[in-house]
């Protein structure tokens, strides 16, 4: 059995990446789950760990003090699965078509476009659990595997930019050349081991090639609204809009309520400007799994946890939980001045939930000024 494994492999090599049989059933293996196979590497990240140490460092992980845990794992994430070696990577084209303007607010304050589809977490795990019976099946019982979708302490943009099938932008998040960074990512930790397929090229960053990399390009930078990119591939959590609105919680400092009035929940612009997303199309899966068409700031600042549940229930907005919601509908109905929530601050002020209060007191300041 072993030595039929071993022949079977044998025919499968190929030193070119495009040309392997191994990767091409995965590739399609992939495809029929509505996911990019962005490739399989090491799990060797000592550099990317060093860099992230760095990041912790000085402080830019802001209030997501989780993001310091389980530091023995991220550096080593041969100890998410015993005998784990290498890692398959796969990304979720979430791109629902959203243009970036300048100019007038829209109507309605945009949700991050992650976060108006289903919950990721499930489907994308859903997706991985078959195409992990199909390694099985290329690979043999004997090799063994974990999933993981956002749930592992794993610098996963570090192991997916190992692939070579993408790198990471000034904006800090992972770029494919061809098709953008509108990706959700999703790994397979797998016990199988072949060097001749484990391709490691890395992306430079310093020169617009054909592996990708942001030359001189700085369109991510210049419009950021908050700052958060003050460095060149390196977030400031304490500037971005997405950890003041999803993460953080309580209140908001005034100086981002006029952007937490254009995006209510996380933020695409650093995306939205960057010329690898610019001629894109939508992605049809995507689109049908749109849960978040529109924002009612009423309904929204004003919800019960039935109504939130009803709404929010099974999307990534639930991250930012019931007051988080709440108090971003307050300060974006603030800002916009909608009558429908502003004429109720005074009752929100004796709201019970404290960032609610605080948030309502705030706003009449605000408003008073």
């Amino acid at each position: 059995m072993a030595v039929k494994f071993l022949a079977k492999i044998d025919l499968m090599r190929n030193s070119n990446h495009n040309e392997s049989p191994l990767l091409d059933q995965i590739t399609r293996a992939a495809q029929d789950n509505g996911l990019k196979f962005m490739g399989v590497t090491s799990l060797d990240v000592t550099r990317d760990g060093e860099r992230y140490q760095t990041w912790l460092d000085e402080g830019r992980h802001a209030g997501m003090t989780w993001m310091a845990n389980h530091m023995a794992i991220r550096n080593n994430p041969t100890l998410l699965h015993p005998n784990a070696k290498s890692a398959f990577v796969f990304g979720f084209d979430y791109f629902l078509g959203d243009k970036w303007s300048l100019g007038q607010m829209e109507l309605t304050p945009k949700v991050a476009q992650y976060a108006r589809i289903a919950d990721y977490h499930k489907f994308m795990r859903s997706k991985l659990t078959k195409v992990t019976k199909k390694l099985s099946e290329i690979l043999g019982e004997q090799e063994s595997f974990r999933i993981t979708v956002d749930s592992a302490p794993l610098l996963e943009r570090a192991i997916a930019a190992k692939t070579g099938s993408i790198f990471i932008g000034k904006n800090t998040c992972a770029i494919h050349p061809k098709q953008g960074s509108f990706f959700l990512l999703g790994e397979i930790i797998s016990t199988w081991f072949d060097p001749e397929l484990i391709l490691e090229k890395q992306s430079t960053h310093q020169n617009r090639s054909e592996s990708g990399g942001c030359g001189t390009c700085r369109r991510c930078q210049v419009h950021c609204p908050t700052g958060a990119l003050d460095q060149d591939y390196r977030i400031d959590a304490r500037k971005c809009l997405s950890y003041w609105t999803i993460e953080h919680r309580g209140e908001i400092p005034r100086e981002y309520w006029q952007w937490v009035a254009r995006y209510i929940f996380g933020c695409d612009i650093c995306q939205l400007v960057c010329p690898y997303n610019r001629h894109r199309p939508a992605s049809p899966e995507s689109q049908s799994l749109t849960k978040i068409d529109s924002i009612d700031l009423l309904e929204m600042a004003t919800m019960d946890q039935a109504k939130y549940e009803e709404i929010f229930g099974g999307t990534p907005m639930t991250r930012a939980k019931r007051s988080g919601l709440r108090r971003n509908a307050i300060i974006a109905a603030t800002v916009r001045r909608d009558a429908r929530v502003t004429d109720l601050l005074g009752i929100l002020s004796e709201d019970e939930d404290p960032t609610i209060k605080a948030t309502a007191k705030a706003a009449i300041d605000f408003l008073t000024k």
